[in-house]
């Protein structure tokens, strides 16, 4: 089987594209319906190149992800591992998936990664109120087909 090639210029500016809107305010009344816009990219990345990608990828991007939130060192590294532990341990069965029902497995991890987050949070001393984060899950697998559109163009744009 070819191992397709990987444009790390487009694999870059995907990430800095999603850090920029991970980084986007919304008003309180909507703040609970921001999608995980890294964490997208992150499980977009480890499906179609899990050769390239893996653990490590999840690693630096949880570092980033908790100089961007602000929070505990660690917290999303942990939590970014599992994701890409789970994703890679069922990246060929994912793939051959229609983008809804990778819709409904992407509302499942990113449920998964916030659980964690929110549980270590919880922990630490950070209260948190109720599931509210499972709508953050939710607006992810609604946002998951634009994601794999946008990041399929700027791949074969770039190659």
């Amino acid at each position: 089987m070819a191992i397709s090639k990987i444009r790390w210029s487009a694999v870059f500016l995907s990430f800095i594209f999603a850090a920029i809107l991970e980084l986007n305010l919304l008003p309180d009344t909507l703040a609970f319906l921001r999608p995980e816009w890294l964490v997208l990219t992150l499980i977009y990345w480890l499906l179609r190149h899990p050769e390239k990608i893996g653990i490590v990828t999840g690693v630096v991007i949880g570092l980033v992800m908790d100089v961007l939130s602000g929070s505990y060192l660690g917290i999303h590294i942990l939590s970014l591992s599992l994701i890409c532990y789970l994703v890679l341990t069922m990246h060929k069965r994912l793939k051959m998936f229609p983008l809804i029902q990778q819709s409904v497995v992407v509302f499942f991890l990113v449920g998964i990664q916030l659980m964690v987050v929110y549980t270590i949070r919880s922990i630490l001393g950070v209260s948190d109120i109720g599931l509210t984060y499972l709508w953050q899950a939710l607006s992810s697998a609604v946002f998951w087909p634009m994601i794999v559109i946008l990041c399929d163009r700027l791949a074969f744009a770039l190659r």
